[in-house]
């Protein structure tokens, strides 16, 4: 690691990320080759289009990777600082040793930290893309520095083991210590759970092998349009890392029924006005705990519930049967995180605002109106109630991504990614704990997760790593 403020030899630079800094100049290359091929096609709109996307990578990469040679500023994790402190900023919870695993960007490169409730350190994970997952390293879609990946979606074992999406990319297990103990080189993202069976239930993304894909009819992606289909996953891994189940969630909402509501806009939806060509956005998949299934008289244990962003869509469903039980689309707004909550509600992050409420760059400005909250439905009745966010000093906002989770006694543990923060409140709304994962005076760095445990979860007695 080459300190703030030393003086970087650019002939290090050169040797350390040569590979990675010829990848995007030669990606810049292309995109401008890309531009100039459109023109001599007469496709200037297509050039335009080709060139706007991959020089907008070209340009991250290329920033990136100068970024992280000389650990200068990790931009890509940054966002405005909506309050004062850093660290532990509010804490009036009894000290009976609960730790709280901590996902995002530490130490200077993404990764965990295990805290205790006062912001001691107990154990950390750096989380460098290169190295845990090598596999993908120069697949298509991959990223070019351990700078411009995300970690989300992560949990950790009564061992001390823990397990990590890298959004999009793949998911990992590390020892205590940090060993890779497994690696799925699939293309994970957005939640880790719980299996009750053994193992984890992991969201996944599929990409069709060919342009009009016959399954993925109406969806259409034309000869004119570059991309194939986006198509997302559940997931049933096992404790090895290895794929035990996997179920097209579009095809999965095709055979219950959902084709009103998938094919809305038209009678065929092109690929191109999708984000991506991603025909759902899931972003969470969690699974019914025996101990919760009396509170939910039309679900059983084993029941999912999956979240579908683009959708507006929360629904729970069979993973016997792929049976969709419920479903409600809103009145939450591009939400996260769906929970099976004690009372027999299910709960919501609910961003409540679009992408293009932030900037081009993904840094969400100061001023935009902060409407985040967190939403809670009974799925008995229809009714939903607000469960955070409605009085003054909750605001909050996350455009994208948010996580939270109910502790023991009604507590809510959320992320809010955006400002760097995670919270926990009581049922009465109040602050009860915080952290503010702070870089500087004017920036913060997004929170992706945290989930909260009791000592008595953990079979570790020493966290000490040589």
């Amino acid at each position: 690691m080459i300190p703030i403020g030393a003086t970087v030899s650019l002939s290090s630079l050169y040797e350390k990320y040569y590979s990675r800094v010829l990848a995007a100049v030669a990606f810049a290359t292309v995109c401008g080759g890309a531009f100039f091929f459109g023109y001599a096609k007469g496709s200037p709109r297509s050039a335009a289009a080709i060139l706007s996307d991959w020089s907008g990578q070209a340009a991250e990469v290329l920033d990136a990777a100068w970024q992280q040679a000389a650990r200068l500023r990790p931009d890509h994790f940054l966002q405005p600082s909506r309050k004062p402190g850093s660290g532990v900023t509010v804490n009036t919870l009894p000290d009976d040793g609960e730790l709280v695993l901590l996902t995002g960007f530490f130490d200077s490169d993404p990764g965990l930290r295990l805290v205790r409730r006062d912001g001691t350190v107990v154990a950390s994970w750096r989380a460098k893309f290169s190295e845990l997952l090598p596999e993908r390293v120069g697949k298509p879609g991959a990223p070019q520095t351990d700078w411009n990946v995300d970690l989300h979606g992560a949990l950790i074992e009564p061992d001390g083991s823990v397990v990590f999406n890298f959004e999009y990319q793949g998911a990992v297990k590390l020892s205590r210590c940090g060993a890779r103990l497994w690696a799925l080189p699939e293309r994970t993202s957005h939640s880790i759970e719980p299996a009750s069976t053994g193992g984890y239930w992991i969201v996944g993304r599929a990409i069709a092998p060919v342009p009009n894909d016959p399954n993925y009819r109406p969806i259409v992606v034309p000869d004119r349009t570059a991309g194939q289909i986006e198509d997302d996953l559940i997931l049933k891994v096992g404790a090895d890392g290895g794929v035990v189940l996997q179920k097209s969630v579009y095809k999965l909402l095709m055979e219950n029924g959902f084709a009103p509501l998938l094919t809305a806009t038209g009678t065929e939806m092109e690929a191109k006005s999708l984000t991506d060509n991603e025909l759902l956005h899931l972003n969470m998949i969690e699974e019914l705990r025996p101990d919760l299934a009396a509170a939910f008289p039309s679900f059983a244990a084993g029941d999912l519930v999956l979240s579908v962003r683009d959708y507006n869509l929360v629904f729970v469903v069979d993973p016997d049967t792929w049976t969709v039980k419920w479903h409600s689309v809103g009145p939450w707004l591009r939400q996260h995180s769906a929970r099976f909550l004690a009372d027999g509600t299910i709960g919501v992050f609910n961003n409540n605002a679009f992408v293009f409420q932030s900037g081009p760059d993904g840094v969400t400005p100061l001023d935009a109106p902060r409407v985040s909250n967190i939403l809670a439905v009974d799925p008995t009745s229809g009714r939903a109630s607000l469960r955070y966010g409605e009085k003054p000093g909750q605001e909050m906002l996350s455009v994208v991504r948010g996580y939270v989770q109910e502790q023991p006694g009604g507590d809510l543990l959320i992320a809010e990614a955006d400002a760097g923060r995670v919270l926990q409140v009581n049922a009465a709304g109040r602050t009860v704990w915080e952290y503010i994962n702070r870089y500087d005076a004017g920036h913060v760095l997004e929170m992706t997760g945290a989930r909260a445990y009791p000592a008595s979860y953990f079979s570790v007695t020493d966290w000490s790593c040589p």
